[in-house]
């Protein structure tokens, strides 16, 4: 029971869920949570399966099996972004979801017809956070499938930076931080 729940749940979060907020739901171990986790990634690597369980930054998630994808999905369009797009997408990545005035202020410049243009792409959509009418521009799920893992981490590495310099200007320490450079 305790495995099928953890499928359930898996297969229930859209963008992944990882071993703490499992642990938390289901009030069990860690130790409990990995090896039925092995189970259910060992299950579904059979062919008999189009899905696989992987883990990506540190969440698990159910994906269709490459060599499946290739036989139901279409080959994607290739999608040619401009460095000013590409630099809404690392600012919208590192910041989370912005407003157009918080993007433009980080670029310097106005973004509406990038934003439009990532928009059409399917790159990132509008969403409102609570009930004013204020919007935010957020990734999309298909912004994830799409870039490639590799530029992801470098994206990581940036904001893990960007974390350091926040805390080091931000704290009491004269100390600067060997990020400072970038």
């Amino acid at each position: 029971m305790k495995q099928q729940m953890i499928e359930a749940l898996i297969y229930s979060r859209q963008n992944g869920i990882s071993i703490e907020e499992i642990m938390k739901i289901l009030s069990l171990n860690e130790t409990e949570v990995i090896d039925l986790i092995h189970e259910i990634q060992y299950h579904y690597t059979k062919t008999e399966h189009g899905v696989e369980l992987i883990r990506n930054n540190n969440k698990y998630r159910f994906e269709i099996k490459s060599e499946i994808k290739a036989l139901i999905t279409p080959k994607p369009k290739r999608i040619d972004l401009t460095g000013s797009q590409f630099e809404i997408l690392a600012i919208l990545y590192l910041n989370g979801p912005s407003r157009s005035g918080e993007i433009e202020r980080s670029r310097g410049k106005n973004s509406y017809f990038q934003l439009n243009r990532l928009m059409d792409y399917g790159l990132i959509k509008r969403i409102r956070k609570d009930e004013r009418k204020i919007y935010y521009y957020t990734l999309t799920e298909k912004f994830y499938n799409w870039i490639p893992e590799d530029t992801l981490k470098k994206l990581e590495e940036l904001k893990n930076v960007q974390i350091t310099k926040n805390f080091t200007n931000d704290g009491d320490s004269s100390e600067k931080s060997s990020t400072d450079n970038l």
